[in-house]
């Protein structure tokens, strides 16, 4: 998956945990996503089913680099999409996320 390519990139060397909820795929967009992270360098670890303010505590817990979620969040049952977090739990906002947007369309850009 480019976009969590893209956030690896971002983080560069180090741990970024992975979870997700029970959707219908979330297991097949989580392992996309681990699989991006392990291409741009990340050792991945997959903490499967949990809400996402328990990945933020296992994130300062376990002193990773960063995590990303799976999850709907609040929105109907067929909507599924990824969340990437900081080393602190924190939200991608602002320059981060706009750094990792300039990342993902240069990767982008190159598949073309």
């Amino acid at each position: 998956m480019e976009v969590a390519k893209a956030f690896g990139q971002y983080l560069g060397k180090g741990i970024v945990c992975v979870g997700r909820d029970n959707r219908p795929g979330a297991v097949d967009i989580s392992h996309a996503a681990a699989s991006g992270l392990s291409t741009a360098g990340m050792k991945v670890i997959d903490l499967g089913i949990l809400p996402t303010p328990e990945l933020c505590f296992h994130l300062v817990r376990i002193k990773a680099d960063g995590g990303v979620m799976i999850t709907g969040s609040h929105l109907p049952i067929k909507y599924l999409g990824i969340i990437p977090l900081l080393k602190d739990g924190s939200g991608v906002y602002g320059k981060v996320g706009e750094a990792i947007t300039k990342i993902y369309e240069k990767n982008t850009a190159d598949l073309s």
